[in-house]
């Protein structure tokens, strides 16, 4: 059983609706040629979280709250949750009032899995001051990184 469905179960046992926000993409295999008989290409998929951080959300009706969540085991937990402090989308969630949750998974000495939980709070993002409150200043932001830095006044020749 994957830690992921590990804590789907955990977290429908406490009354949460859960869902998965991951998705795949698949790639072209360059490395594999094209099959003899139809001439199809084999294909690579990888796994893509929401926003780049997240497995899951759960939402509890009577508590009406919704938590985000990443999913991993104990000894990626603290690359999970700096995944998450390095993303814009992830303080922008926290603003709209969701929470994140970093739930990792591990044997312990009865050879049982145990959940580790980590809230991540507005406070973790104290020192990314540079970070967005808005979509559109993330948008901004975002546009900029992708636009070459060019001096004053100066143009691109297209011709």
């Amino acid at each position: 059983m994957t830690p992921q469905v590990r804590s789907r179960i955990n977290l429908a046992e406490r009354g949460y609706l859960v869902a998965t926000v991951e998705g795949r993409k698949k790639f072209p295999d360059k490395n594999k040629g094209a099959c003899r008989a139809c001439n199809s290409q084999p294909c690579i998929e990888i796994r893509v979280d929401l926003w780049n951080c997240f497995d899951l959300i759960a939402e509890h009706p009577q508590k009406q709250e919704r938590i985000y969540v990443q999913v991993t085991d104990s000894t990626s937990h603290s690359k999970r949750r700096n995944k998450i402090l390095a993303s814009f989308e992830a303080k922008l969630v926290l603003l709209a009032g969701a929470k994140i949750m970093v739930q990792s998974w591990k044997k312990n000495d009865s050879n049982r899995f145990v959940v580790r939980e980590e809230m991540i709070t507005l406070k973790d993002f104290k020192q990314a001051l540079a970070y967005p409150s808005t979509v559109a200043a993330m948008q901004e932001i975002r546009r900029k990184a992708k636009s070459p830095d060019l001096p004053e006044g100066s143009t691109l020749n297209f011709g």
